[in-house]
């Protein structure tokens, strides 16, 4: 008979030899990234999708993912550990809108991009981007169905479900999803017809992500795919950076003529002409930026005012929450990732990448004011892709080291 000592120690090496086993470590953060994506577009809250980060993250320190992650993307965690002491030392400097949990913030961020090497590992390209964008797809259907029955009037704006809650962050996701459609569309193969299913999901994306009426997310989204599809084919590191600043540019330029734009084309201030006082709220961020040039007011600030209490532009906002230092720390971190993106070879991710990373600097044209914050949509159109990118890039390394182990033991054996 087994002793109660030898039955733990057992039960201790078949748990650790299930964690370690790389079929069981790849289930799991499959498992769990299909949660992920589902709860993001699904459930309000963040809880499950935090969760799953978490779960994600620990398979990857386990079965030794997250060690090859740390070492092929070194820049990555330099320029993570840049920020983390950013905002400590805006915290112990008492800036006026910094707090501990800032911090905490960009560790889950960090937490994140382990998660994402774990499920790189165990699904392939073509599989991440059917559940993204499935999961788009159904969510897009429910929110529809859920307006139709709640709303008293048709024309109010749409709420998609998911973690946002909200029309602009709510298009945010719809759009992720759309480009994970014409990222799957592209890879198909030549002749191949695209099934109705699909076709039927990718309409309800349009159709709710034009009910949503966000302007600037719409807007960035039919930018972005022409640019990704022009930059995927013949754009380099500097093309990227040129597109993702013009659309940055052209966005914050809309937002500054909207006077001008809705006396020529508006008659009132509902739905799609409704006041964005863009002008107004920069001129105060402006005056913040002026003031916390250095270190910024710290992601907790707020304006108070009941119509606005954010910068409502990404660019803006890193300036005047983290300071000129910070931002420009931001524009090197993207210039990084631009170069890694040019190299990849996956075509369809490498469009997915392209496409998402344009949207969102046109995305941040308006909104997204602190891309560091906590859990929310822009973790799927923004972090996803970008995370997703370098991890599939640690990913192709170990199967490279792979091959070469197998060609020296073919070698060995002749």
């Amino acid at each position: 008979m087994f002793s109660v000592s030898s039955r733990q120690t057992y039960a201790a090496v078949w748990l650790r030899k299930q964690l370690v086993d790389p079929n069981w470590s790849s289930s799991i953060g499959a498992a769990a990234f299909v949660v992920f994506v589902a709860s993001t577009f699904l459930v309000r809250g963040h809880a499950v999708p935090v969760a799953m980060i978490v779960v994600m993250t620990l398979v990857a320190l386990s079965s030794g993912v997250a060690q090859g992650a740390f070492r092929r993307n070194a820049w990555l965690w330099l320029f993570g550990i840049f920020f983390s002491a950013w905002t400590l030392l805006g915290t112990v400097a008492g800036g006026p809108g910094y707090n501990i949990s800032d911090f905490f913030n960009l560790v889950l961020l960090g937490a994140f991009f382990l998660s994402l090497s774990q499920v790189s590992r165990a699904l392939s390209t073509r599989q991440i981007l059917c559940i993204i964008a499935v999961a788009g797809g159904i969510s897009a259907l429910a929110s529809i169905v859920l307006h139709f029955v709640s709303s008293g009037d048709l024309f109010d704006r749409l709420s998609p479900l998911g973690r946002g809650r909200n029309p602009i962050p709510g298009a945010g996701g719809l759009a992720v999803a759309l480009i994970a459609f014409a990222a799957l569309w592209l890879e198909r193969a030549p002749g191949r017809r695209i099934e109705a299913l699909h076709v039927a999901l990718a309409f309800m994306l349009l159709v709710a992500l034009a009910w949503t009426q966000s302007r600037a997310p719409i807007l960035s989204l039919c930018l972005a795919l022409p640019l990704a599809w022009w930059l995927e084919k013949r754009g380099g590191t500097t093309a990227v950076l040129v597109a993702c600043g013009g659309v940055w540019l052209f966005i914050t330029g809309l937002g500054l003529l909207e006077p001008v734009i809705k006396a020529m084309v508006c008659k009132g201030d509902a739905n799609w002409c409704r006041p964005a006082l863009r002008t107004e709220i920069w001129g105060w961020v402006r005056d913040q930026i002026l003031l916390h040039p250095a270190l910024g007011t710290g992601p907790s600030f707020r304006f108070q005012k009941v119509w606005m209490s954010h910068p409502h532009n990404g660019i803006f906002g890193i300036a005047m929450y983290y300071g000129l230092p910070a931002l420009v720390a931001f524009g090197a971190m993207i210039g990084f990732y631009a170069r890694e993106l040019t190299r990849l070879g996956d075509r369809s991710l490498r469009y997915f990448g392209l496409a998402s990373i344009v949207f969102s600097f046109g995305y941040m044209g308006t909104d997204l004011s602190n891309p560091f914050a906590f859990f929310n949509m822009h973790y799927l159109f923004l972090w996803l892709p970008c995370l997703l990118v370098l991890a599939s890039k640690e990913a192709g390394a170990r199967g490279e080291e792979k091959a070469a182990l197998g060609g020296s033991d073919e070698l060995r054996r002749i």
